[in-house]
């Protein structure tokens, strides 16, 4: 990338996660948004673009306007509310570099909040947001599928094609939870182990409760401006070195049988391949790197089966190797290639749409080397993805030292 159009994060900020009593999702964008300006050192009046998500019980579509309101930020040339759920954050980091290399804007604050986990009614639990999420009021909800249920979906086609076992999904959890108890900030710290997962309630079959992300409140923001001005400010700024994204479809019988896709198409796009590798090779070319330069990988994981696939589907493994990847500590910290250092949606928190930021965020503080028990040794290259819609819709977003 041509060095005088080179972005950076220049500051991050985020609340508290898990059960956060009294606040209200305005409440939780304001305080990370004021932690990222503070963490910045910039003047507020000097951020020109915002871009928000809402919360997942709300649908105000003029959200980014109260935020504004709300943080007194006057004045912006991009201002908008992100409807692309748990893929938003990386998709907003991109929309962030346009509008800065344009020149439409001089630093852009992305905040997201929820208080998913407050809000669900007494004795409702996961039931409540049954008529939410990735599916189809009309053809799909009225025959009882739900989010896990089409996970589950992905997960038992991985088995039976590649011989994908239980225990190397729960690896992944057991990876995340050991990195959670290592922030002090996470939702949930208590280690875990792989017979935990596996006899932790069934949800989906195969995906047990431990195979499924968390709940949370909780609140995220960073902010995103030119790497030139980044440097003059307080915080070490994170060069953003490659982004990309790609989108396939809703449905899941659309998706599995990528129908419309053209005939010719070399991409196969099925449940147990996704268009991640379309997302993936944009980010790797415009940071030119490959993935064996990666030092540690953020992966949006709202289950297990998410984040294997990705290791797949980014090119750090074959395709139906991931579960032996997963395996043996190679995903911790000190192995080859340590993922979800802060514990991710699995342990860490996963507040509604704001879940992935943290993933983001992550992967800057690795970069600026402030994990402290969790760190990964001379981190240079991270990387970080968001995923919606049962796993059909991907972004991806490489971080660099300066």
């Amino acid at each position: 990338m041509d060095a005088a159009k080179a972005i950076a994060i220049a500051g991050v900020g985020e609340t508290a996660v898990g059960r956060v009593p009294g606040a209200n999702t305005f409440q939780l964008h304001v305080a990370a948004a004021k932690r990222a300006i503070d963490d910045a050192g910039i003047d507020k009046h000097e951020i020109d673009g915002l871009l928000t998500a809402g919360a997942f019980l709300e649908d105000n579509i003029r959200h980014h306007i109260l935020i504004a309101e709300q943080l007194g930020i006057h004045t912006k040339t991009l201002c908008d509310t992100l409807r692309t759920g748990g893929q938003a954050w990386c998709h907003g980091l991109q929309m962030a570099q346009w509008a800065i290399q344009a020149g439409r804007c001089k630093a852009v604050l992305l905040v997201g909040g929820d208080t998913l986990l407050s809000s669900i009614p007494a004795g409702k639990g996961l039931g409540a947001y049954t008529d939410y999420g990735a599916h189809s009021m009309e053809f799909e909800t009225p025959f009882g599928v739900h989010v896990p249920g089409f996970y589950a979906l992905l997960a038992a086609r991985h088995m039976h094609e590649f011989g994908t076992t239980p225990e190397q999904l729960a690896a992944i959890a057991v990876a995340c939870r050991r990195h959670a108890s290592l922030n002090p900030a996470a939702h949930k710290r208590a280690p875990i182990t792989i017979e935990d997962v596996l006899s932790s309630r069934m949800v989906a079959s195969p995906l047990h409760l431990l195979d499924c992300s968390l709940i949370s409140d909780g609140g995220h923001a960073f902010i995103v401006t030119s790497l030139e001005r980044a440097r003059d400010l307080r915080a070490r700024a994170v060069r953003v070195a490659g982004i990309g994204q790609a989108q396939s479809y809703y449905h899941m019988g659309h998706l599995a049988k990528a129908v419309g896709a053209p005939p010719d198409a070399a991409l196969r796009n099925d449940l147990t391949h996704t268009v991640q590798p379309v997302a993936a090779r944009q980010a790797f070319e415009e940071a030119g790197v490959v993935p064996a330069d990666i030092d540690v990988a953020e992966l949006y994981d709202s289950f297990t089966i998410t984040a294997l696939l990705q290791l797949e589907d980014l090119g750090f493994c074959k395709k139906g190797e991931a579960g032996a990847f997963a395996e043996g500590g190679r995903i911790e910290l000190g192995g080859a290639l340590p993922i979800n250092t802060h514990g991710g949606l699995l342990s860490y928190a996963h507040p509604g749409a704001t879940g992935g930021m943290a993933h983001i965020i992550e992967a800057a503080r690795q970069i600026r080397g402030e994990c402290g028990d969790r760190q990964v040794s001379g981190a240079e290259l991270a990387l970080a993805t968001n995923v919606s819609a049962v796993s059909s819709t991907h972004s991806v977003c490489i971080l660099a030292k300066d």
